[in-house]
């Protein structure tokens, strides 16, 4: 029988070299995985040591913590955790731990087995054999090591600055990535673009994105140089399916690159959409989160609520009341039936954005809540059946406002 010492534990150790799969399981004592392998044992004790961990170093310098040592420990030096209780299961997640994200990927905590050190460092177990070094085809000149983002910077890949935890990092370089990031793969093929690869690329300038149809200037993405074909990183894996306000079922991603017309809001498309097959519906992805009921609308007295049949509304004028322009009736829009009311969606919205309501201070504004944006103070008859207001009290000012015709200078509308 062949003994052996170790710090950590009390009575000699005797080497075994091939753990019998048929006798009871054994987690090694100081890794906590289950030994296979050549191990030490105590039998009387039931301490077991695999191979690798008996032969650990009792020192090492480890470039999370350069400017000293960590020294090899036989018990965590945290109060009253055991080495077993930092073994957590997916399965036994608190509420709390469930909006948790691992110290290192920043995926969520309970996707896999987990180590909690305290209640602020939690690390999936998968995340603490990740290489403390990489070379990545965006920073060839030097490699990345794996560090905490003491000087928060930013990701150059997603371009999202994380609130803390562990990065790759070229520090004399100033040049990060999320952990997650170095894993994305730097090209994809996508149904949706069949003809070419799409190659993941920093700082382009001025792309136009296939999916969000904004225009970022040195902004990462996938992108196909021969045709012209970008998408955004933080847009390549759109959500498969989407329930919004404006419709009582969710709608469906279709990835197809076809022409269509929104039916929330009446304009073209010509990537990707969302459907809701029940229903034959085919709107943008922006247009699932539009207000279903605009309830204080700056240019009408009533609330407005978006539709997408019209008959329910006895409308009369197609017109819309801000641009004035026809609103297409087999498409979505805003509208107040007891007013014969209508506008299209974009223009409802846009015009929407361009008021700050403070409800607070909408309150102690009295009659303006009633029917209108504005009161009318003094006003002035013409005739028997006209009257003009020439003073009123509006929202959007502190001042009373005039009306006059004699206005010098080019001067410009604040509302529009």
């Amino acid at each position: 029988m062949e003994l052996h010492h170790h710090f950590s534990h009390e009575h000699p150790l005797e080497f075994i070299e091939e753990h019998n799969l048929k006798s009871e399981k054994a987690n090694c004592s100081g890794c906590g995985e289950q030994v296979s392998g050549p191990s030490f044992s105590c039998t009387e004790c039931g301490f077991y040591l695999d191979k690798k961990c008996f032969e650990a170093s009792s020192e090492v310098n480890h470039p999370f913590h350069p400017y000293h040592n960590l020294k090899l420990l036989a018990s965590p030096p945290y109060i009253g955790v055991s080495q077993k209780d930092l073994l957590v299961s997916s399965e036994n997640g608190s509420k709390e731990l469930e909006e948790t994200n691992c110290f290192a990927c920043r995926k969520p905590l309970l996707d896999s087995p987990f180590i909690s050190f305290d209640s602020r460092f939690q690390l999936h177990k998968k995340c603490l054999h990740l290489p403390i070094e990489v070379n990545h085809l965006f920073h060839s000149q030097h490699p990345l090591v794996l560090q905490f983002n003491s000087q928060r910077l930013p990701c150059q890949i997603c371009q999202i600055t994380q609130p803390r935890g562990l990065v790759y990092c070229c520090s004399p370089c100033e040049f990060t990535l999320h952990i997650a990031c170095v894993e994305r793969p730097t090209t994809l093929d996508l149904p949706c673009h069949r003809e070419h690869s799409l190659v993941l690329q920093l700082n382009l300038k001025s792309l136009l994105c296939q999916i969000c149809h904004e225009t970022h200037d040195l902004s990462p993405a996938y992108y196909c140089s021969a045709c012209k074909f970008g998408l955004h990183v933080k847009c390549v894996s759109p959500k498969p399916s989407i329930k919004g306000e404006i419709h009582e079922h969710p709608f469906t991603l279709f990835w197809r690159q076809v022409p269509f017309i929104c039916d929330a809001c009446g304009t073209s498309g010509d990537f990707i959409s969302y459907i809701c097959s029940p229903c034959g519906l085919i709107v943008h992805e922006k247009c699932i989160s539009v207000q279903p009921i605009i309830k204080r609308f700056p240019r009408h007295g009533h609330p407005i609520s978006h539709t997408f049949i019209h008959r329910k509304h006895e409308i009369k004028s197609w017109k819309c009341r801000i641009c004035y322009e026809e609103v297409n009736s087999k498409h979505g829009c805003y509208c107040c039936s007891d007013c014969n009311y209508i506008v299209h969606t974009n223009c409802g919205i846009k015009d929407y954005s361009w008021y700050d309501i403070v409800v607070d201070e909408l309150e102690e504004a009295g009659e303006l809540l009633n029917n209108s944006a504005f009161v009318v103070i003094r006003e002035t008859k013409l005739g028997e059946n006209i009257v003009i207001p020439t003073e009123i009290k509006h929202l959007s000012h502190h001042h009373n406002l005039i009306f006059s015709n004699d206005i010098e200078g080019d001067r410009y509308c604040d509302g529009c």
